[in-house]
């Protein structure tokens, strides 16, 4: 529709030359372009429909009327036309057949805008693979982390290490699988959250709140994102200001009596800024049930047949049900601030704090497990046996400024900082048994600082570009206690880390010929990472078998360092078939830091640094939008070399190396389609899923039967089929009121979860079924009800020989939520 309006005094009769005071405060668009005719003494037409969703950003000072209306709608995606001295209208651009209208347009036409490439864009049009969930679909799909993202989108994966649940591992086409679970690794997934890069997986258990949506990039990132990123990049973008007051409250009742409360609202604090907080809480929800020491309560360790009466015995905690409740809180505060027409300025701030138990691994049955540390388990997953109920400390903590200044008319600078910090304190059992054979205590202190600065076109043609620089700092200090009775003492190690990233990178984009452009860009990286610590055998008992367990000599230090640099980068086709069809190829080279090993180190062999890892990935796809129906499908190649893993080295301990070579290939293909739209019923379809093929081809180890066991092993965290199905029905009843149901339903395959895996190390498949029903009123209040794991599954995300760590059952809940 386009809607004309008239000035409100006469237009000057003298050319648009003429400079004029304007004061357009922040607003509708649509109100904007009102308000500018009426200003300057002219007539406006332009498309409603296209600017009415979006926001303009105030429009101060004296100029002539071209300036200002390049201004007020610059990045919007409009050619101007100045018709005569008294008529300036304005139109969607829909150069090579619509690809480059700007986000604004792309939303107002219910297309899905994304930052994939540090630029606001429509999402079919950016040539590489992403999955996009909506702020919306995140609260309805019980999305409350990034690891709750697994069972949501095909191809994403998550394996355990020793640390059990707070220290997860994310893959993405089977990459990450084999990373490093400790907290001074470099994860293959990079997390970004509103912009700032997380860098470490310690930031995994960041609490997702009043989200406004999640982007899953699959594939080496090395250009835009950097170092760490062989596997892909999820981003979490949050919610800012609105420029009326509004918000909402979520809360929701279920089994093993869960609560979780939601609640966000803000405003315009004057003219020129915004405000919104947000606050969550996560309780209770723990379905184990603890059986205590069991057989084994008051055991004692015992050598050459003779009791070790100085070493205390295993102790019985008792019994204890719903072990695993959640105790988490978090808040976040921004604060948008208009600095004049062209500068705009947010600020974050967010805390968390989690105080909830510590899940602990299952063991199997006695009767299938051979060895002692069985306390009399039955086949039941969801009882374990332990001598301590663990808890966890975890606090985060931090805040980001981000920075947009239109330098010229058509060069904008944006500039992200961030800060922030976690504190951890975990406790476990990694066997799943009350025996003390590794029983760990861990404290960790993270901190990191980093600065991105970009340049960018503003308004997308045929030529784009970005070039930018990006600078990082982070420190770790951390404690390990071990207590085994297997090495008969404990020890610990007393460690920190500190890193230095810096890059430079820069990406183009050009339409060499109608409907075909090319994409091509290079980062150049360099890293300094200094590892300084000590290990320490306290031998309380005094019969420490510390060295010969190890077949090393206790109580070293290490202070030692690793550097390198590199050039990743990436290049991509694509071709504008028609308006809504669009094929793209590409090749891109990642890199992922090298590093120490840490939290664990038992011997002088496990401190020397492993060399970083390269993949070369060679990607494929088509994408067809229009109307209701949307359609994209991938094929893609990696090649690994200098592979980082731990796994085991000369002496027979764990640890971080390089351990030889890979390669996946895979396709991927989603579609989603409104079936029924008529006569108040709405009803959509929406399919996803993943193939992947996964091979270690090289294994580099002086155990000749590891290398013949682990060649032409799938890569851990690399299940061959994982795929989602849904459904969403909607009925308008009129007034108002509306009933909407869904369910989905996720298949994962099985995968292993660790390298050289046997039968105890792969995880079976398992198919989730998912159900929510919501009843909207026209108050603005809703009720609804959901069910997650409805035909309770019982499966394992996390096999570790006889130990396991099962997935919840079926759980249900109810819930009330206001929107004002």
């Amino acid at each position: 529709m386009i809607l004309a309006v008239a000035p409100a005094h006469a237009a000057q009769a003298n050319s648009h030359e003429q400079t004029i005071a304007f004061n357009i405060p922040a607003q509708n668009m649509a109100a904007s372009l009102n308000e500018f005719g009426r200003q300057a003494g002219v007539q406006m037409v332009f498309p409603y429909d296209v600017v009415a969703g979006s926001r303009s950003a105030p429009l101060k000072g004296r100029f002539t009327r071209a300036e200002a209306i390049r201004r007020l709608i610059a990045g919007r995606g409009m050619t101007i036309a100045f018709e005569g001295s008294n008529m300036i209208s304005l139109a969607a651009e829909r150069r090579a057949l619509g690809r480059d209208v700007a986000a604004t347009d792309a939303a107002a036409n219910g297309d899905i805008v994304v930052t994939a490439q540090k630029r606001q864009e429509d999402l079919s049009k950016v040539p590489q693979a992403i999955t996009v969930v909506s702020g919306d679909e995140v609260e309805k799909r019980k999305i409350t982390d990034f690891a709750s993202l697994v069972d949501e989108v095909p191809g994403l994966s998550i394996n355990y290490g020793t640390g059990g649940e707070s220290y997860g591992l994310l893959s993405i086409r089977g990459i990450g699988g084999a990373d490093d679970y400790k907290p001074n690794g470099s994860p293959s997934v990079a997390l970004h959250v509103d912009g700032v890069y997380q860098s470490s997986n310690a930031y995994l258990g960041m609490p997702l709140f009043d989200v406004e949506r999640i982007e899953v990039l699959r594939g080496p990132q090395g250009t835009l994102y950097g170092r760490n990123t062989t596997a892909g990049v999820i981003n979490a973008i949050t919610r800012g200001g609105s420029d009326h007051f509004e918000g909402y409250v979520d809360a929701r009742y279920g089994s093993y009596d869960s609560m979780r409360a939601e609640a966000a609202f803000g405003g315009p604090l004057g003219e020129n800024v915004r405000l919104r907080v947000a606050v969550m809480t996560d309780q209770g929800g723990g379905f184990m049930h603890g059986m205590g020491a069991g057989d084994l309560a008051g055991a004692r360790l015992s050598v050459g047949e003779r009791v070790q009466t100085q070493v205390p015995a295993i102790t019985d905690p008792g019994e204890r049900k719903g072990f695993g409740d959640k105790d988490l809180f978090a808040a976040r505060g921004t604060l948008d601030i208009d600095f004049g027409p062209d500068t705009t300025l947010t600020l974050k701030a967010f805390a968390s704090r989690d105080r909830g138990d510590a899940r602990q691994y299952d063991r199997i049955s006695a009767a299938e497990d051979s060895s002692v540390l069985n306390a009399g388990e039955d086949s039941d997953p969801y009882k374990f046996y332990s001598a301590k109920y663990f808890d966890q400390s975890i606090d985060i903590q931090g805040g980001s400024a981000q920075l947009s200044h239109l330098v010229s008319d058509d060069v904008r600078l944006d500039v992200v900082v961030g800060a922030q910090s976690t504190q951890r304190e975990v406790g476990g059992n990694g066997d799943g048994t009350p025996y003390p054979q590794y029983e760990y205590l861990f404290d960790e202190e993270l901190s990191q600082a980093s600065f991105e600065a970009r340049l960018r076109n503003e308004q997308q043609g045929r030529f784009n570009w970005v070039f930018g620089g990006f600078f990082m700092s982070d420190k770790i200090d951390y404690q390990s206690q071990w207590t085994s009775w297997a090495v008969r003492t404990i020890y610990h190690n007393i460690h920190n880390q500190r890193r230095r990233n810096g890059a430079v990178f820069g990406q183009v984009d050009y339409e060499v010929v109608p409907d075909v452009r090319v994409t091509g860009g290079l980062r150049y990286t360099s890293d300094v990472i200094d590892s300084k610590g000590r290990n320490v055998d306290d031998n309380p008992w005094g019969i420490s078998n510390y060295a010969a367990f190890f077949a090393t000599t206790p109580n070293f230090s290490w202070d030692k360092q690793f550097k390198d640099s590199d050039l990743s980068g990436r290049a991509a086709v694509q071709w504008f078939i028609n308006e809504d069809l669009n094929v793209f190829a590409s090749v891109a080279r990642g890199y992922r830091s090298g590093g120490f090993d840490g939290t664990s180190i038992m011997t002088l062999a496990e401190t020397e640094p492993f060399q970083s890892e390269t993949v070369w990935a060679y990607e494929a796809g088509v994408r067809y939008f229009s109307g209701p129906l949307r359609v994209s499908l991938d094929a893609f190649a990696n090649d690994f070399d200098n592979l980082q893993a731990t796994t085991r080295l000369a002496n027979d301990t764990n640890g971080r190396t390089n351990v030889g070579k890979a390669r996946t290939r895979g396709i991927e293909g989603s579609i989603n389609l409104t079936v029924l739209r008529s006569g108040g019923h709405q009803l959509d379809f929406d399919a996803s899923g993943t193939y992947l093929y996964s091979r270690i081809t090289e294994f580099n180890s002086a155990r000749i039967a590891d290398v013949l066991a682990t060649v032409g092993d799938p890569l851990p965290g690399a299940p061959k089929w994982t795929g989602r199905v849904g459904l969403v029905h909607s009925y308008s009843f009129g007034d108002g009121w509306k009933l909407t149901s869904r369910a989905n339903v996720f298949h994962h395959g099985k995968e292993s979860n660790r390298l050289n895996a046997v039968v105890g190390n792969i995880s079976p498949a398992y198919t989730l079924l998912n159900a929510r029903i919501d009843l909207e009123s026209p108050g603005g209040w809703s009720i609804y009800a959901m069910g997650r794991n409805i035909t309770d599954e019982t499966y394992f995300p996390e096999m570790n020989g006889a130990s396991r760590m099962v997935g919840a059952p079926a759980t249900y809940s109810v819930g009330f939520r206001v929107a004002f």
